[in-house]
């Protein structure tokens, strides 16, 4: 079975402008994510999908492969179908360019599910999370086999009756099945998806199971000044990086 890691990247951002390309510490953002997404064991070949040619540039630049998409695409996942057409491939893990401390262990534990399972279509990771009323991070809950029962931006469960200490994140480690994905990309946007502001719920009020799985120490994705900020802090201290940075600087 082929597995294969793709990338969406997008130039423009309301929050951080060119933000797929802003660099931390000496390297673009995307290029972070796309090295370390190489390092996973599962993935066979990694791609940086965009429609911007100085995305595409800069891939390049460090021996990203590249596939080039349209630009009227609404959602990463979307660009991703389009992408993955052209790919001989069974399983296309979207894996969000803004995430550039993203653990490749955890790449490996969320494709398991659906490796081991040929009734999944789909799964997403989960990590445990504590901040509250942070819009820009999409908390899930689940049933008691571990599928995503709704996820949104504010915080759940509610904790109008009952203290919540921890919430559970989710980490936008997400692989489908490759029919699945041209399947879902096909169908409208729904309802909840476009009050939520978010994609994956298109899966859920279609009646599909996404299996969760949890994981540990997930770091944050890059969606403002303060996120930027914090992730420069953490990569400062981060030994992964020297394992594709010592190559890609030589």
């Amino acid at each position: 079975m082929k597995v294969v890691g793709m990338v969406p990247a997008r130039l423009q951002s309301s929050r951080l402008p060119k933000k797929a390309l802003i660099d931390i510490a000496g390297m673009p953002m995307v290029i972070h994510t796309c090295k370390r997404a190489q390092l996973a064991k599962s993935l066979n070949e990694v791609y940086l999908v965009t429609d911007s040619e100085v995305i595409k540039q800069a891939g390049e630049s460090y021996d990203i492969k590249v596939i080039m998409t349209g630009d009227h695409h609404q959602t990463g996942s979307d660009r991703l179908a389009e992408a993955c057409q052209y790919v001989d491939c069974d399983i296309v893990v979207n894996i969000q360019g803004d995430e550039p401390l993203v653990n490749p262990e955890h790449i490996d534990a969320i494709v398991t599910p659906l490796l081991e399972d040929p009734s999944l279509q789909i799964s997403v990771g989960v990590t445990p999370y504590e901040k509250k009323n942070s819009v820009s991070d999409i908390k899930a809950v689940l049933d008691l086999t571990g599928n995503i029962m709704y996820c949104s931006r504010t915080d759940l469960p509610s904790d109008a009756r009952t203290q919540v200490k921890e919430f559970l994140k989710m980490v936008f480690i997400v692989p489908f099945r490759k029919n699945f994905l041209l399947q879902y990309s096909s169908w409208a946007p729904t309802p909840l998806e476009q009050v939520e502001y978010n994609e994956y719920l298109r899966v859920l009020e279609h009646g599909i199971k996404i299996r969760a799985v949890k994981v540990d120490g997930a770091k944050i994705s890059v969606d403002t000044p303060e996120d930027l900020k914090e992730v420069r802090r953490l990569m400062a201290k981060d030994e992964l990086r020297f394992k594709y940075m010592a190559v890609a600087n030589e």
